[in-house]
């Protein structure tokens, strides 16, 4: 079924044993020296463990402060080498193959963050950044390309099989390339030779350095989509400048900050999205093309290789999720592989502050995540009888990671299905991805032998002294109602009887606030044709919301003419019409037919003082305080895995 994913093929003189392949990510578990950590060790170890047949590191600085980020590692000396060594000695023994990404931000940097005078190209602020970079001079190009042949001849010293160089997504050797960035007026600007030149000099000092015969992967943005930038015309020409350079592989990448949500694609694009540009650049090339973007399906991967249209495929943040995916699907255990759901909330996070958080990776999928040594699921020496009150997505990974660990397991859910406000979640457009995060709990737990009650709400007093050792409360949050006059008219609903599909709703509803929650059910009645109004007391939707995330969500509103209100607040509710003051003004919108609040949820948690006699009790996920998935699962986790 999986033929051509598992076909060996090689780059340079190094054979891979399949063709999936990690990408580079920043997972920040190494430490502000740029050295390797137990942590990070752990973590790349357990992809190798996986099955991968190339394991390609995360991003690491050629120079220090060069890599955006605090705790990014690095290869600018001889000392990082020793840490390395024992990175690639982990892959080995998996039988895997491994490479270090090097590079350079260039002007796509905080210098409150790198402590490091930003620089590029040209004297041109990035337009998602803030610093103006300094102009790189000829002798601080030099000094450039030249740590980038040092540093690859650190990776091939550390005993690793091949060196990717980062190309791609905006940073400085992208700057160089990309006719968005770089309007310098010598050698190194102008045509697309000229603006090739930077990266062809650093492949050549990389070949003087670490050896002709030690294979180099290069890294490229296919296409930025973005007027200026640069578009697969110049890309097709630009793969074979590389591959007469003696590159011996092109990974194929798209995007850069300013088109940041394809760069970092969240569930809104499709899956295999750029496999057509792909093959664009296989068609000039005879070296292998490595393909990255959404690739999350074993089907999907092995219809891109089939057609032709990739040689390898790069798994980024599915590799996150699950680092069994390899081997799952070698074994054909579908149904048991963790899928990346493209929400970006542990991988990409930031909120406020997009990627450079300088937050440690984590994955809402995969809560062991940054944890592999911490988690130990032999059985315990003695099982415990635990009872989990609450079938969400917290009370099911409660009582997957109790089980998991050979306690027995009952798990009490007063509704007729499990999931909780996790089915909730999944309705609006480009969340349907989520359901597989209840799909892959519910088998499990089936799996495992818990013990599912539904319509069955647990009722404290007759278990007080009972035979039970811990009893973990994950009820969840119920919705706020605002104090607004008519809050309890009768075409006013909340966000379960919406996107619970239990109340059929009319033509003109209004939505009352404009967090993640309430604009993403805006979009989900515009997407069955009604006439949407939203209406948000601050400035701005979706403040904690991921960048990615909310652009294509926001692109979704205005597509379907959501009328948009901020800054506005809601001082009156009639039963067909809704009255808010903006501007110091009052207006009135008739017509009306539902009302629906979406301005926040409190925890709800009637159990947990009313248990008495057990020696345990643990409260869980938005029972404790209200709050993301991700925050959930791992909340839940923990306490299930430790109770």
């Amino acid at each position: 079924m999986f033929q051509k994913l598992f076909e060996p093929i090689m780059i340079g003189g190094v054979t891979l044993k399949n063709r999936m392949s990690t990408a580079a990510m920043e997972v920040l578990y190494c430490d502000e020296n740029g050295m390797v950590t137990d942590r990070y060790l752990n973590y790349v170890e357990a992809r190798a463990k996986g099955g991968f047949g190339l394991i390609i590191n995360e991003a690491h600085a050629v120079m220090k402060g060069t890599g955006g980020f605090r705790k990014c590692s690095g290869m600018w000396m001889d000392e990082q080498i020793p840490g390395q060594i024992k990175v690639a000695e982990a892959a080995h023994r998996h039988g895997a193959k491994i490479a270090i990404q090097l590079i350079h931000i260039g002007r796509q940097g905080e210098e409150h963050v790198t402590n490091r005078r930003l620089v590029a190209p040209s004297a041109i602020q990035d337009p998602t950044l803030y610093e103006t970079p300094e102009e790189l001079n000829r002798e601080d190009i030099q000094e450039i390309v030249n740590a980038f042949g040092d540093a690859a001849a650190r990776v091939r010293k550390a005993g690793y099989d091949l060196v990717e160089v980062h190309g791609a997504h905006g940073y400085l050797i992208q700057q160089f390339l990309s006719p968005y960035s770089n309007k310098r007026t010598d050698e190194y600007g102008g045509n697309l030779y000229n603006r090739a030149r930077f990266s062809l000099e650093i492949i050549k000092n990389i070949q003087e350095k670490a050896g002709k015969d030690f294979p180099v992967i290069f890294r490229i943005s296919m296409d930025e989509f973005m007027e200026d930038g640069l578009s697969i015309a110049e890309t097709r020409a630009y793969a074979k400048m590389l591959e007469g350079a003696g590159v011996s592989a092109i990974h194929a990448s798209q995007g850069n900050y300013a088109t940041i949500r394809y760069m970092l694609p969240p569930a809104a694009v499709p899956h295999a999205f750029t496999a057509d540009l792909a093959e664009e650049i296989k068609r000039v090339v005879s070296i292998p093309v490595i393909n990255v973007g959404r690739y999350t399906d074993p089907f999907v991967a092995e219809a891109v290789l089939d057609a032709g249209k990739a040689d390898i495929i790069a798994f980024a943040r599915q590799s996150l999720a699950d680092p069994q995916f390899p081997n799952k699907t070698k074994e054909g255990k579908i149904d048991d592989i963790q899928y990346c759901v493209g929400c970006l909330q542990g991988c990409v996070g930031g909120k406020k502050h997009g990627i450079y958080a300088q937050v440690p990776v984590a994955c809402l999928a995969n809560p062991v995540l940054g944890h592999e040594s911490e988690y130990d699921f032999s059985p315990v020496k003695e099982a415990k009888k635990v009872v989990v009150v609450g079938g969400g997505v917290a009370g099911m990974e409660a009582a997957y990671a109790a089980a998991k660990r050979g306690n027995k397991v009952t798990l009490y859910e007063k509704n007729n299905q499990l999931g909780g406000q996790w089915n909730y979640a999944s309705m609006p457009p480009h969340k349907q991805e989520l359901t597989t995060i209840t799909i892959w709990l519910k088998r499990q737990l089936g799996l495992l032998g818990v013990d599912v009650k539904l319509n069955s709400e647990f009722k404290p007093e007759l278990f007080n002294g009972a035979d039970v050792d811990a009893v973990i409360v994950a009820t969840g949050a119920k919705p706020v109602a605002p104090r607004i006059k008519g809050i309890e008219s009768s075409n006013v609903c909340y966000i379960p009887d919406v996107l619970g599909c239990t109340r059929t709703m009319g033509n003109k509803p209004v939505v009352i606030g404009g967090g993640q929650v309430g604009t993403e059910t805006a979009a989900f009645l515009a997407n069955i044709n009604k006439d949407v109004t939203l209406i948000e007391l601050t400035d701005k939707l979706c403040v904690d919301g991921q960048t990615a995330v909310n652009s294509f969500l926001f692109d979704y509103l205005d597509n379907k003419k959501v009328n948009i209100l901020t800054n506005a607040s809601v001082t009156e509710i009639t039963d067909e019409s809704v009255t808010y003051r903006k501007d110091e003004k009052e207006y009135v919108i008739t017509g009306v037919t539902d009302v629906v609040v979406a301005v926040g949820s409190k925890s709800f948690d009637e159990v947990s003082t009313k248990i008495t006699d057990v020696g345990k009790v643990v409260v869980v996920g938005d029972a404790t305080k209200a709050g993301d998935g991700l925050a959930a699962i791992a909340d839940g986790f923990k306490a299930g895995y430790y109770i």
